[in-house]
């Protein structure tokens, strides 16, 4: 929009003088020169992104984060899996069921860092690990999928063999559960059930310390 005024003294003027070479004098001064003020509208959008980040409070990986990130580990191999069951989502669990293997043996190294002020020593954690057969299958287990091949005697006195892994509907009719047949000598394991083991064993020896 636009506005016509008188250059000398500022009175408006009307807005056709514009169009026209010859000008009537401004009634107010006499002059006859204009001034057009011209003015834009506009309008401007402004699109604002956030995020955010949230930074845990405890940032210790030591040995009460790693037990207890265990045993959700343990509640989530043991659920239902309510994907599709297929030959990938089968031998995705059964990575799942490696990794606690892994995870859980290795409880033993940061039970090791904070011996000393749990009272315990390097010797106890293993001794312990030994002596219970629950504890020796999950050393090989983790062992195995770890380096593919011992490299020393079995500690459960004999290597275990992952035989077939199968998904297998749930009794309840809700999704599917992994199955994993693990020959052990003359024995077939399920390995869900050597992951439970594992974890009652670690629970016993963690409670017989007085640790926990």
């Amino acid at each position: 929009m636009s506005d016509v005024v008188c250059s000398k003294c500022g009175a408006k003027r009307p807005s056709e003088l514009a169009a026209t070479s010859v000008r009537p004098p401004c009634p107010h001064c006499g002059g006859t020169a204009l001034t057009f003020n011209v003015s834009i509208e506009g309008s401007v959008s402004a699109t604002a992104h956030c995020s955010a980040e949230l930074v845990p409070g405890n940032q210790v990986r030591d040995w009460k984060q790693r037990w207890k990130v265990l045993q959700e580990d343990l509640q989530f191999i043991s659920s239902p899996r309510t994907e599709v069951m297929s030959g990938d989502s089968i031998h995705s669990s059964l990575q799942r069921l490696c990794s606690f293997f892994i995870h859980a043996y290795h409880l033993k190294n940061a039970l090791k860092d904070a011996a000393l002020g749990l009272g315990l020593t390097a010797s106890d954690i293993e001794t312990a690990i030994t002596r219970d057969p629950r504890l020796a299958l999950l050393a090989d287990l983790a062992n195995l999928d770890k380096h593919v091949n011992l490299t020393n005697p079995p500690r459960s006195g004999c290597v275990p063999v992952i035989q077939q892994i199968s998904g297998v509907d749930n009794s309840t009719g809700g999704g599917w559960n992994l199955s994993a047949k693990i020959e052990h000598g003359a024995t077939v394991l399920d390995g869900i059930a050597v992951a439970q083991n594992a974890a009652a064993a670690w629970r016993e020896k963690l409670s017989a310390w007085r640790i926990i």
